[in-house]
């Protein structure tokens, strides 16, 4: 699934979420569903929700727009590689839960969004302190900064207060 959408209040679009947020935002009356998938629910021991598709917060979150190339110009963290890769390997496609860089530390290597990719542990023990090419690997994707919609979701949940 590529996601939910989650607009503000306002009705404008800020970025897409993991479902599993967008039914916290629900469950916790932070959000409402304005249009659920036609088949597909989610249960837990006590509940059973719709699948979001579009979720509305209910209080207008204020999106300072200057601050987004400040956050995509500076050094990822891993969770936010992970992110913004879907937790997929890049070598593989697989799960990924671990963070590679492209070019090893020990031969200069940059914590930059251009260098770091998410991998599944395999993949990642694989490459080794080795380039892909080095280790006869592929990406499936060019690394890049993530788009606006990411420095707006990361804004998003520091107004909420959930980061």
């Amino acid at each position: 699934m590529s996601g939910v959408l989650l607009i503000n209040a306002s009705y404008q679009v800020l970025c897409r979420i993991e479902w599993q947020r967008a039914i916290t935002l629900l469950v916790t009356e932070a959000a409402d569903a304005i249009e659920n998938h036609p088949s597909e629910v989610v249960r837990s021991k006590f509940l059973t929700v719709p699948l979001p598709l579009i979720v509305r917060l209910r209080t207008y979150v204020h999106v300072d727009v200057g601050r987004i190339k400040q956050l995509r110009d500076r050094q990822p963290s891993y969770a936010q590689v992970r992110l913004r890769d879907r937790r997929t390997c890049a070598y593989c496609g697989e799960h990924g839960d671990t963070v590679d860089h492209i070019v090893p530390q020990s031969r200069g290597g940059q914590n930059t969004w251009d260098n770091l990719i998410t991998a599944c542990r395999e993949c990642n023990n694989r490459k080794a302190d080795r380039t892909p090419l080095e280790a006869g690997m592929r990406l499936l994707w060019t690394p890049r900064p993530p788009e606006a919609d990411g420095a707006d979701q990361q804004l998003v949940w520091d107004a909420l207060g959930v980061g």
